[in-house]
C-alpha cells in the first residue's frame, strides 16, 4: 500500500469511528401539564463529552430529521423543528392526560465502511402523572429502548433496559450508559436484549443502544453490506 492510500485509509477509519460515536438525542423535561407548552430540543454530538455539535457541523443530511410527536390515543403528528443555537427546537401542547412518545427515526444518506447508519432518538413524557398510552413506544419499527415506566429512577436503584427490534430481541446488541457525571460505560445486552445496572449520581443520563445488522442492498446509489442502528434515551435519576 503506498503511503498516500494508507493515509487515506487512516482518515476514512478516523471518520467512521468519529460519525459512530456520535448521536442524536432529544431533551425534554419527563412530565407535562395539560394546556402548558412542552418544549423538546434535539441534539447531534458527544453526550458523554459535553459536546453538542454547531448545526452547521451536522454532517450528511442529518438536518433533515422529522420528530414525531405520538399521543397516549396512539394518533401520531409531526412537530416542526427550527434551528436553535446548537440544536433544533419543537414544541407540543398536551391536551390530555397520558404518556406522549417523542421518536426520531432518521437514515444517513452517505455509507460509512459500507454500512448504512440509522439513527433513533426517543422521549417520553408524562402528563397528569398517567401512564396511559405508555405502551405506543413499544409498536415502534426500528430500534427501541424501553425503561421501567411506572416507577421513579432513583441512585442506586438497579435500572432494567430492554432494547426492541422490530418487536423483536436483536441480536448481538450493546447499551452505553452516560452519566450526568461524565462516567460512560458499555455493557453487552443478555439474550433477550436486557442490561441491568445502577446509576451512582443524580441527574440526567443518556442510554445509547446499538446494534449491528447484517444485511446488503443499495442505499442512494451506493453498494452497503451492514445497518448500523443507534437509538438514543435520556432518562432523569433523583436521589
Amino acid at each position: 500500500m503506498t503511503l498516500k492510500k494508507y493515509l487515506f485509509a487512516a482518515v476514512l477509519m478516523l471518520c467512521v469511528h468519529t460519525l459512530s460515536a456520535h448521536a442524536i438525542w432529544l431533551e425534554t423535561s419527563t412530565t407535562g401539564k395539560i394546556g402548558q407548552a412542552q418544549e423538546v430540543k434535539v441534539f447531534l454530538g458527544e453526550y458523554g463529552d459535553n459536546q453538542r455539535d454547531s448545526l452547521q457541523h451536522w454532517f450528511s443530511n442529518t438536518k433533515e430529521f422529522t420528530l414525531f410527536l405520538i399521543a397516549p390515543d396512539g394518533s401520531k403528528k409531526k412537530l416542526d423543528c427550527v434551528e436553535n443555537g446548537n440544536n433544533f427546537k419543537a414544541t407540543f401542547t398536551p391536551e390530555v392526560a397520558g404518556t406522549y412518545t417523542l421518536s426520531i427515526d432518521h437514515t444517513i444518506k452517505n455509507i460509512y465502511d459500507g454500512n448504512k447508519i440509522r439513527y433513533y432518538a426517543l422521549g417520553v413524557v408524562k402528563v397528569s402523572n398517567s401512564l396511559t398510552g405508555i405502551d405506543n413506544m413499544k409498536q415502534h419499527a426500528g430500534l427501541v429502548l424501553l425503561t421501567a415506566p411506572d416507577k421513579a429512577h432513583k441512585i442506586n436503584i438497579p435500572e432494567n433496559v430492554q432494547l426492541l427490534y422490530n418487536k423483536a430481541k436483536p441480536a448481538e446488541s450493546a447499551v452505553t450508559v452516560q452519566s450526568p457525571a461524565g462516567w460512560s460505560k458499555k455493557f453487552t445486552a443478555d439474550k433477550n436484549g436486557v442490561v441491568t445496572f445502577s446509576p451512582f449520581w443524580p441527574g440526567r443520563y443518556m442510554l445509547e443502544g446499538t446494534f449491528a445488522e447484517k444485511e446488503s442492498g443499495k442505499h442512494e446509489g451506493a453498494e452497503y453490506t451492514g445497518v448500523w442502528h443507534c437509538v438514543t434515551y435520556c432518562m432523569d435519576v433523583e436521589k
